[in-house]
């Protein structure tokens, strides 16, 4: 081999054989492959014998005899697969380890064989877990001296933990504050004695033997206490059972529940008693104030409330409800509206009442007139008739009439549902107005219907095959009707006999919408501005323009004879120019010349069909295109491939042919160029001939 001294410059690159070294005019090097994608790029195997220094490793497989320096220092070493082997020493990781798998289940070590247990010891200082700062011989979490979370136990035995202590039982003395609240059940005695306070909620199922004095300042429920000394209560609320067996003195007794006393009670106070109270036999010297019900048995009781006379009743006012008995006028009366009032009784003459009462009685047979200054109160009411049919009638052989007037004020029948005056379930026909009604006066006749239900009118509601009148409005006593409202449901406004549904004499005003269900005929020119939207066809000419200057006008076919002009845009779905029933939103022409745009985008020119991973098919048209660049957004040659495909794409292909394919070219001038599939070289044909590029 030729032994050359010296040095070779290449401007555009260097390649040896098609796939053997390349380096690229970028100073990118290719071992194995022409193209090469980093500095050095090496397609196949790699032996290194001397001292390799790399920022980045990326191997399938790297096999490394010697690895100087002894250790790796980076971002991290990823082994996907396969096992790390030292031939001596060992192999010290560091990390947390949380991706290392098939570790043994357990990492002590037993030290006492034969006992039956693991254990592990530290040969000095602290142990520490989840914290890299021991304070404590074995420390959990954070420092708890210090008021953070964790728990400490010393080589003494003491143990301070932050959080929340359970334990199957305590042994030994409990000294100290304990602060806070005592959550779950404490069985079992407390022997030994307690100093220091307890604060917060204390809950004892067991026995409480205590020798010395308990000093109580919040609230105490006891369910069963027995005191056998004396015992001084400022304030007690007994809600279940007291028991007291000697003397009690209580200046102030709250009894919330069931109380039993066998003894006598002296109360020389007041008892307040809120809920039931259940008295066998009660004196009571004094005045007496029962603010809530008295109820005794229904049987066998008697109450006297006897006064010798009428002055000698107390405030009705201040006894509204009481009853009470007059000696001197034999008579009972009870309080109410800050006055007393008689109960009626019949009189020794055979009287009932002094003729001021409200009577409430059966049958009234009179053959008189019959005078009722408030209230009649029958269940049958029959004028001119003994046998009414309904709750009042009124039967005369000549013109009967039910007049209801009223002098100044508002005259009215009710009918409803309700016993009250709510109006909430009934209907009121009256006269003379009403507050609230805008339009009712005190010559206005008002039909109300303050339910919620509907309001209906009904012709022969009997057999309403048998109607034969209609629903007229007058205006005046005359015959001159304002509108009818035929039994057929044909209304005239303006007209007495309506042909249609709705038939209207006259001119009419909307001020709202107004909906036609079907055909709409105007004998008239309809004047003015149609706005909105108006759906179905309009035949006929269309005098003045349509201005839409909001919104979107949908035309189901539009036909234009002469120039169509959009100022601003044209939006459609479909869009056909010389064509009908495409599959696109816009196509131009039927034939094999068709120009369409798809919905995803697509572009087909001369052509009736789209092509896979095409997006513009216009494989049988011509273009002339005064600059043309691909990848780029910007061009900076008339030619601009600069950019074209992706990093791994980014290279060009001629037209490929063969010799015999190259001689029946036509037209050709200098400067084309081929593939030459024979030669597997490219060819430029210099206006006479085909000129060869090799490499070399």
């Amino acid at each position: 081999m030729a032994n050359i001294k010296k040095s070779f410059n290449f401007r555009n690159g260097v390649q040896v054989d098609d796939d053997n070294l390349k380096v690229s005019a970028t100073g990118l090097v290719g071992i194995g492959t022409t193209v090469p994608t980093e500095a050095l790029d090496v397609r196949g195997g790699l032996v290194v014998s001397g001292v390799t220094s790399a920022v980045t490793l990326q191997a399938g497989v790297a096999t490394i005899t010697t690895l100087n320096p002894t250790e790796i220092i980076g971002a991290g070493v990823s082994i996907k697969s396969g096992i790390v082997t030292a031939s001596s020493g060992i192999i010290t990781y560091f990390g947390d380890g949380i991706n290392l798998l098939n570790l043994p289940t357990s990492q002590w070590e037993d030290t006492i064989v034969g006992a039956g247990v693991s254990s592990i010891y530290n040969t000095g200082g602290n142990v520490g877990i989840a914290t890299t700062a021991a304070l404590f011989t074995l420390q959990v979490g954070n420092d708890v001296n210090s008021g953070q979370k964790g728990v400490g136990i010393s080589s003494f035995g003491d143990i301070k933990a932050s959080g929340i202590t359970t334990a199957s039982g305590f042994v030994g003395p409990l000294t100290g504050d304990v602060t806070g609240n005592v959550t779950g059940d404490l069985t079992g005695n407390v022997t030994g004695n307690v100093t220091g306070n307890i604060t917060g909620s204390t809950v004892i199922s067991g026995n409480v033997d205590l020798n010395a004095d308990i000093d109580v300042d919040g609230h105490t429920e006891l369910d069963n206490l027995n005191v056998s000394g004396i015992s001084t209560l400022q304030r007690t609320t007994v809600n279940g059972h007291l028991d007291v067996v000697g003397q009690t003195t209580l200046d102030f007794v709250n009894v919330s529940a069931g109380s039993t006393f066998a003894g006598n009670i002296d109360a020389n106070g007041s008892i307040d008693v809120d809920g039931l109270a259940e008295l066998d036999d009660v004196n009571v010297s004094g005045a007496s104030t029962f603010s809530g019900r008295i109820e005794g048995a229904m049987t066998n009781n008697v109450i006297p409330f006897l006064y010798s006379n009428l002055a000698a009743l107390p405030n009705a006012s201040n006894y509204h409800g009481a009853f009470a008995h007059v000696h001197s006028e034999g008579r009972a009366y009870f309080a109410h509206a800050g006055q007393w009032w008689e109960l009626i009784n019949k009189e020794s003459d055979g009287r009932i009442g002094t003729g001021s009462e409200e009577l409430n009685v059966g049958d009234i047979i009179s053959a008189g007139i019959i005078t009722c200054g408030t209230e009649l109160n029958s269940p049958l009411i029959g004028v001119g008739t003994a046998s009414p049919a309904h709750d009042i009638q009124v039967r005369k052989t000549g013109d009967a009439e039910i007049q209801v007037t009223s002098d100044t004020g508002i005259a009215g029948i009710t009918v409803g549902r309700e016993s009250g005056g709510l109006k909430t379930n009934n209907a009121e026909f009256r006269y003379g107005g009403g507050s609230g009604f805008t339009y009712s006066s005190a010559q206005s006749l008002d039909i109300l219907n303050y339910g919620t239900g509907n309001f209906n009118y009904h012709l022969s509601a009997n057999n309403a095959g048998a109607v034969e009148g209609n629903f007229f409005w007058h205006k005046g006593n005359n015959n001159a009707r304002l509108m009818t409202l035929t039994n057929t449901g044909r209304l005239g406004i303006g007209n007495t006999q309506p042909t249609k549904e709705m038939d209207v004499t006259g001119a009419g005003n909307f001020s709202g919408d107004l909906t036609v269900g079907n055909n709409l005929t105007v004998s008239g020119t309809v004047i003015g501005n149609l706005q909105g939207q108006l759906t179905g066809n309009v035949t006929g000419t269309l005098a003045g323009n349509s201005n839409t200057t909001v919104g979107i006008s949908t035309l189901n076919n539009i036909s234009i004879a002469g120039v169509a002009t959009v100022s601003t845009r044209l939006d459609a779905n479909v869009l056909e120019i010389g064509a009908t029933g495409s599959q696109f939103p816009f196509t131009v022409n039927n034939s094999e010349d068709r120009t369409f745009i798809t919905g995803t985008g697509g572009v087909g020119i001369k052509t009736t069909s789209t092509l896979t991973n095409v997006t513009i098919n216009a494989s049988q048209a011509n273009a002339s295109i005064a600059a043309v660049a691909i990848g780029a957004t910007v061009l900076k040659s008339a030619v601009d491939f600069a950019d074209a495909g992706t990093v791994t794409t980014r290279f060009m292909l001629p037209p490929k042919v063969s010799n015999t394919e190259r001689g029946n070219l036509t037209g050709l001038v200098s400067g084309a160029m081929i593939y030459n599939t024979n030669l597997n070289k490219l060819q430029v044909y210099n206006g006479s001939a085909w000129e060869t590029i090799t490499s070399s």
